[in-house]
């Protein structure tokens, strides 16, 4: 393959990205049944033709967006784990990471879509609950730590508490997308916060 072939490879892959990410917003506002190609044209100059070369049908551009918006999800925060060592920190920041996606309103409401149409889709069913898998094995080995460490006094499961800790953050984010007065962005912060700590019998 000559160098020409992949630069331009490389720039149609950036490309199909931006398109992706500008979906997302689309998406996000729109829901997902109410999304057409001429939508995401509007929101990015890009043709339905090519649209439909990079996706093919509507309903694959529209995995493919809740596929998009669940890796970056993940992998943003990557690197703020990076940056701290105790347990108890580390978990805090993948609270903190997704009570502040209920912030910006687009990541909670796309994962609220990708469930409704991951009922009817067997192949995003699938992938969603990959999704949480490995959401789980990540909370799963800081609970982990963090016995190890004397940091949490929990005796039960470690996956069994990464299972109640995702539960809680989706307990807690459903009405603040939903806007529920009662519970804002920050006050579900707090509640988390909280209760992380009993599940995890915080020590220290």
């Amino acid at each position: 393959m000559s160098e020409v072939t992949r630069t331009a490879g490389r720039r149609a892959a950036r490309r199909r990205a931006d398109v992706l990410a500008a979906a997302c917003a689309v998406v996000a506002e729109r829901g997902a049944d109410a999304t057409r190609f001429t939508d995401v044209t509007a929101a990015t100059g890009v043709g339905v033709s090519t649209l439909q070369y990079y996706f093919g049908s509507r309903e694959d551009m529209l995995i493919a967006v809740f596929r998009y918006a669940a890796q970056a999800d993940f992998e943003a925060v990557t690197p703020r784990l990076h940056a701290v060592a105790d347990p108890w920190d580390r978990l805090l920041v993948i609270a903190s990471h997704l009570t502040g996606a209920v912030g910006s309103d687009t990541g909670w409401r796309l994962w609220v879509e990708s469930w409704r149409w991951a009922l009817r889709d067997a192949d995003l069913r699938g992938e969603v609950l990959g999704d949480y898998t490995r959401w789980h094995d990540l909370l799963a080995s800081i609970i982990t730590a963090g016995v190890r460490d004397g940091r949490f006094g929990t005796d039960a499961a470690p996956m069994d508490v990464a299972r109640q800790a995702l539960a809680l953050i989706d307990g807690l984010a459903l009405p603040v997308v939903l806007g529920d007065p009662g519970v804002t962005g920050a006050a579900a912060g707090h509640l988390l916060s909280d209760a992380l700590s009993r599940l995890v019998a915080l020590r220290g």
